[in-house]
């Protein structure tokens, strides 16, 4: 099975439907890692849950979670991570990285 990491920049209000998850990632292993605005996500209740469950598994960069002024808010079955490992999630631990 191919796994597929998606990386995304931009905040919710950009992205009108999370559909691509799904038609991209098929039944493969899919997750999301969320840079800059992406971060977001992490914080509106209707959009985290969304993208869980169209992601699978959902990797937040902690400090543009810091910078935006909401350290440690992360919700359940996101997982807050630093730049190097998210360096290794795109470089060792998924087979295809596309950004969305």
């Amino acid at each position: 099975m191919v796994s597929k990491l998606f990386v995304m920049v931009k905040p919710p209000s950009e992205y009108h439907s999370l559909d691509l998850f799904k038609k991209i990632g098929g039944n493969d292993k899919r997750a999301a890692l969320l840079f800059e605005d992406a971060v977001y996500f992490a914080v509106d209740r209707r959009k985290s849950g969304e993208l869980l469950e169209a992601a699978g598994e959902v990797y937040v960069i902690a400090d543009d979670l810091e910078a935006r002024g909401f350290g440690g808010a992360v919700p359940e079955g996101y997982t807050a991570i630093d730049y190097p490992r998210a360096v290794d999630l795109v470089m060792e631990e998924f087979d295809q990285t596309m950004t969305v």
